[in-house]
């Protein structure tokens, strides 16, 4: 007898963003069975253009994959799920334009960084905004070839209220496309554990120019690194947020053992004269704590400092 699958509740997905992370969840759902209709979104006619004309690769742990995926700057029909794929000073803006033909459809934001579902919820009033933290480690190696070098867990819901059947469908989803997927009762939690790892990994790799194993060996960017923690966790207790984790630090670290090897997103994007993430992580801290009457001076000296950089090598200089 034939296998028969349950019905698929999301016949049509829209990814919005070409990046390493658009394209690694464009390929995997393409590829989910039974598989729904993807297409990516992108706002560059040029390279919508080149991208629908040959398969998106993807080299994944399991081994390479690819598909064949319509890009275009808005769907050619309504989607039943759209998923945010851009980056956290990108989201906003992504979701403004996708509100012209959104419909009601559910939006996942899997953006890093604090605030940033936020944005996409009050430029989106009449759809359900999911928020999605993501442990997923990708980088482009040229356009449409994407090296998915891990596939880790997915957490998913709402901020300020408990998770339902489209958080569920989602995370089914995720799970019939070979993403692990899990439905959280509380998303505070897991979205500042992961903007503060990455507040305090990440800038001090990205400042040194170094690999993320070098934040958890050298003294002086390790000492760095536990200060930024400390001020972070501090914010999170005054805004009464626990974390999913015993300290901030140690979780650091933990993570820079594990992507020992990895240029981090933000040094990427410093080497390549892109706008990072620095608000949504370090200037978000320093935001919170002040809100508290509390100081982050070494969280606004990091966050002025990336700022600083970015800027220079935006302008060539």
């Amino acid at each position: 007898m034939a296998a028969t699958h349950e019905p698929q509740p999301f016949a049509h997905i829209a990814v919005v963003g070409p990046g390493a992370i658009g394209c690694m969840l464009a390929v995997r759902l393409a590829r989910a069975g039974p598989s729904p209709r993807v297409t990516l979104i992108d706002h560059r006619p040029d390279r919508a253009d080149r991208l629908s004309a040959r398969p998106i690769v993807l080299h994944a742990p399991e081994g390479d994959l690819e598909a064949r995926v319509p890009v275009r700057l808005v769907p050619d029909e309504p989607p039943d799920l759209v998923i945010l794929a851009t980056k956290a000073y990108a989201a906003g803006e992504a979701a403004r334009g996708a509100a012209r033909w959104i419909g009601r459809a559910p939006v996942l934001a899997i953006q890093n960084g604090l605030g940033v579902a936020e944005e996409a919820a009050a430029a989106l009033a009449r759809a359900a905004v999911i928020t999605g933290v993501m442990y997923q480690a990708a980088h482009v190696v040229a356009e449409g070839e994407v090296h998915h070098a891990a596939n880790q867990r997915t957490h998913l819901g709402y901020l300020g209220r408990a998770p339902d059947e489209e958080v569920t469908a989602v995370a089914a989803l995720f799970e019939s496309a070979g993403l692990p997927a899990s439905v959280e009762e509380e998303m505070a939690p897991h979205v500042w554990g992961k903007a503060l790892v990455n507040a305090a990994l990440n800038p001090v790799a990205a400042l040194a120019g170094v690999l993320n194993g070098d934040v958890a060996v050298r003294p002086a960017l390790r000492a760095m690194a536990e200060t930024l923690a400390a001020e972070g966790e501090a914010a999170a207790r005054a805004e009464g947020v626990g974390l999913p984790y015993a300290g901030v630090a140690e979780a650091t670290f933990e993570t820079a053992r594990a992507t020992a090897e990895n240029r981090c997103s933000m040094l990427q994007d410093l080497q390549n004269g892109r706008p990072t993430e620095i608000e949504y992580l370090n200037g978000a801290i320093v935001r919170v704590a002040e809100s508290h009457g509390l100081s982050s001076p070494a969280n606004r000296a990091v966050a002025a400092l990336v700022r600083a950089v970015s800027a220079g090598r935006r302008e060539g200089s």
